[in-house]
This record gives C-alpha cells, sequence and structure tokens, in this order.
C-alpha cells in the first residue's frame, strides 16, 4: 500500500517543452504529463475513456490534448470538448487529471485527494538550471519495493561494503564505523556525520574532513551536501554542524528522488554535482561515472534482495544494526502517514 497524499516526482522539467507529452506511472496508476502551448503543465491519467488508449501518444493542441486513435480532444481539467462523428459529447468522457507542480527541475504529481494537495509539502532541492550548480542528472528502472531503495538511501554504511571502489573508495571509506547522527522530522529524518582524513578528490593525497549532512522526505527524496573542509575541522567543530565562518574546500551536492510504479518497481531520479565552482568537463565525467557505477552497484544488490524478500514469511525477524536507526525511523514515518490516510477514509 501506498501513501496518496503525497507529492510524487515524476519527470525532469527539461523533458516538457512547450507541445511536448510524455508517460509515466506514478504508485499503479499510468499518467499523461504534457505542457500546454501557452506553458501550463497538466497531469491526466494515461488512458483515453473512449477505448484506453494512452494519451501519451497523443498530440498537443495548443492548450487542448488530441487522442492519437479516435480523436477525442480533453482540455486541461480533463473534459472531453470534441468527439468525432457526434456533435453530442458522449457520457463517461472524461479523464481524470491530477495537482501537478514544477520545482527545483522536478515535475511533482499529488496522487491523492486534489483538494489536500498543498505545494507547502514538496521538499526543496537544488535546481539544474541554477547557475550556483553544476550536475549531471539520469534516472534508473528498479524491479524492487520502492521501500527497499528508501532503506539504502537511509543507510550509507553500505559505501564501505558495496561500493568499496566506487563510491566508498572515493571518500577512502569509514561510513560504517560510527553510525550518523539521526533526527526525526514530521515528513521524515535528517542525517549527518563527519569522516576524518579523507582525500578530497579519489585517489588525491590531500587530507580533508568531510561532512555530509541530508533531508531523507516522504515519499523518498534525498538532498544531500557533503563538504569538504581543512583537515581537523571535525576536532574543532566537536563533531557537531560546521559554523557558517568554517570556510569550506568544496561542495558537493546530491538530489534524488524514489517513485514507485507498483508494489515491485519503481523509478530512481538523481543529480549529482558541485555547488560554487565550475569543475572541468573530465573532473565531472569522472564524478559522475562514480556516481553510475555505484548505483548500478546499487541497483544489483536491491533487485536481488528483493528476490530473497519474496521468499521469506513476513514473520521472520530481522537483525538490527545501530545503522539500521534512520531507516527503521523512516518506515515509521511512512506508516503513520498511510495510517493516517486509513483511518480518515
Amino acid at each position: 500500500m501506498f501513501v496518496r497524499n503525497c507529492w510524487y516526482v515524476a519527470a525532469w522539467s527539461h523533458l516538457l517543452p512547450a507541445g511536448v507529452v510524455i508517460g509515466r506511472q506514478i504508485l499503479d496508476e499510468p499518467i499523461a504529463l504534457y505542457r500546454t502551448e501557452s506553458g501550463a503543465l497538466v497531469a491526466m491519467e494515461d488512458r483515453c475513456p473512449h477505448r484506453l488508449a494512452p494519451l501519451s501518444l497523443g498530440c498537443v493542441q495548443g492548450e487542448h490534448l488530441q487522442c492519437r486513435y479516435h480523436g477525442l480532444t480533453f482540455d486541461t481539467a480533463g473534459n472531453c470538448i470534441d468527439a468525432p462523428g457526434t456533435e453530442k459529447i458522449p457520457p463517461r468522457s472524461t479523464a481524470r487529471t491530477f495537482p501537478v507542480a514544477e520545482r527545483d527541475g522536478w515535475v511533482w504529481v499529488w496522487a491523492g485527494a486534489p483538494h489536500l494537495a498543498n505545494e507547502a509539502l514538496i521538499p526543496r532541492g537544488f535546481d539544474l538550471g541554477d547557475p550556483r550548480f553544476t550536475m549531471r542528472h539520469g534516472e534508473i528502472r528498479y524491479e524492487a519495493d520502492y521501500q527497499l531503495v528508501n532503506d539504502n538511501l537511509c543507510d550509507l554504511s553500505h559505501l564501505d561494503f558495496l561500493h568499496e571502489t566506487t563510491l566508498g573508495g572515493a571518500t577512502s571509506g569509514g561510513w560504517s564505523v560510527q553510525p550518523p547522527r539521526v533526527t526525526p522530522l514530521e515528513r521524515g529524518v535528517h542525517i549527518e556525520r563527519w569522516l576524518r582524513d579523507r582525500p578530497s578528490s579519489p585517489g588525491g593525497n590531500e587530507l580533508t574532513d568531510i561532512w555530509s549532512c541530508y533531508d531523507f522526505s516522504v515519499p523518498g527524496i534525498l538532498v544531500m551536501r557533503t563538504t569538504f573542509y581543512p583537515r581537523g575541522s571535525a576536532d574543532r567543530c566537536g563533531l557537531a554542524a560546521p559554523s557558517d565562518d568554517l570556510v569550506p574546500l568544496l561542495r558537493r551536492v546530491d538530489q534524488q528522488a524514489v517513485t514507485p510504479t507498483g508494489e515491485n518497481s519503481c523509478n530512481y531520479l538523481f543529480a549529482a554535482g558541485f555547488e560554487g565552482t565550475t569543475p572541468s568537463p573530465k573532473a565531472m565525467e569522472r564524478m559522475y561515472k562514480i556516481v553510475m557505477d555505484a548505483f548500478a552497484e546499487d541497483r544489483t544488490m536491491i533487485e536481488a534482495q528483493q528476490r530473497i524478500w519474496d521468499l521469506t514469511p513476513a514473520s521472520r525477524k530481522k537483525a538490527f544494526l545501530p545503522s539500521d536507526k534512520a531507516p527503521h525511523l523512516f518506515r515509521k514515518v511512512v506508516a503513520r502517514l498511510l495510517d493516517r490516510e486509513l483511518n480518515a477514509s
């Protein structure tokens, strides 16, 4: 079961210039996203009410969307305004629409009750179009429960093992040695930690202290800053959050979203890069390759984990490590929101 009264990332904004329509699936609902010629963004169920043809295969005509199969045309509210062969609009010809928003380079769709849609609940991220950030982005499909991907992102101790030669290797490990500080949030968790005496770049000789800090919010939104400081900064801060007067050497940023498409499938949209600096193309390519190699390792492991999960009785108790605190707390947040919806229905 899914939390429906929630904003889900459907696509990157730049995939939807004026006049373009694309198909996506959120939870178990196919959705056609399109931008009208005037620039309005629309999220409509991806099924024509005539014979259920995908509207994402249709075409934008000014402010309207026309089904390419038999020509029914819909306005931005999903009302059929033209049905070829008849002057009277037939009954049952309305397509459902969803609240939609655009923020920080992503298109967000509200999957629940439309009157409850509140854009203030959208987690803030880094905008790919903001000149302060230099980022590369991508998208991966998982054949796994989205909550397994969320567990993975809430617990970075696996970098020392699964990503020993990629992300973990780039920071010389140490993610599993000391559990991070985890703070519960209303709709997520806040996770932070210091890593002492780590290279400033993969294979580099200059040692730095790294401050890793991120929010992980419902349904699965990671907004992370990884900041490199002069060696000794962690101790000077008493392992607390760095003060504003502490000058960083380098700032990394990551923006990720996990969007379930079904019970055991999800899309994973991500962007990674740097803040306040313009790295060379070679440095960006090296960073992006490390990220993509690590995400391939994640996908292989999590999809294999899903297969074992499906073969294991739900009643079987699992071992608990200190690093499981954040995944455990986040699952409790999801369960609480789900219970709230069920009790309200």
